[in-house]
């Protein structure tokens, strides 16, 4: 079987991006992370953008690139005023999307003149957004539970959480992406000062993914308990 690789740093060894039987993959170790062949989980979490914020989310930002499925998602649910920065820390994943968009997502989003990309880690551009975003999408791991780098880690960390809350206007939502149950993380989106819901992510018409998210009050009032 005809096989492509290229090797980035992770947590653990590198991260592989591979193209192997018309499939693109990106793996840590022997798990693979993401596939092209499975990608309406990340579709369906960049729609959150206009379900849960309507015409609202004028500005969007998305920490992890992926095959560009979020993107793409992104821009099917929002209005033509929306702006989207996405922020991918890894630029050989940026090169392996540019030159395969048309064949995992059969369209560039990246080309969409609403979208801008910068090569830097989505926590960066949290600390020094304040009150900026509409809408956070993380889709940066397996879940907050599972971090491909170290430094993810600190997303899903009380004080990654204050970043993230900090960076939403008020009114606007940070969701993570889960490919598995981690509903112990909505008390810790609670703590933070936001408040907590679940969305169900569905791939071929079974629950594949959930999204886990956190909206931040308007004015002074309280998240409830």
């Amino acid at each position: 079987m005809d096989e492509k690789r290229a090797c980035v740093a992770g947590v653990t060894g590198p991260l592989v991006l591979r193209e192997r039987g018309g499939a693109l993959e990106i793996l840590a170790g022997n798990v693979v992370l993401l596939s092209s062949a499975a990608l309406e989980t990340e579709f369906a979490f960049g729609r959150l953008a206009g379900t849960l914020a309507g015409s609202g989310a004028v500005r969007v930002l998305v920490g992890g690139l992926g095959f560009g499925a979020t993107v793409r998602g992104v821009l099917e649910g929002t209005s033509p005023e929306t702006r989207v920065l996405v922020a991918e820390k890894m630029a050989p994943v940026v090169a392996f999307v540019r030159a395969r968009e048309p064949a995992v997502t059969s369209a560039r989003p990246l080309d969409d003149p609403r979208v801008s990309v910068v090569e830097e880690d989505v926590f960066d551009v949290m600390t020094r957004s304040e009150g900026c975003w509409d809408c956070i999408l993380l889709d940066v791991d397996n879940g907050p539970h599972w971090a491909s780098f170290r430094t993810n880690a600190r997303l899903y960390s009380p004080g990654g959480l204050a970043v993230a809350r900090r960076a939403l206007v008020a009114g606007g939502f940070l969701s993570v992406w889960s490919g598995y149950a981690a509903d112990a993380f909505l008390p810790r989106l609670r703590e933070a000062g936001l408040a907590p819901s679940r969305v169900l992510l569905y791939e071929r018409g079974r629950v594949r993914a959930r999204a886990y998210v956190g909206t931040r009050p308007v004015g002074g009032s309280a998240v409830e308990p």
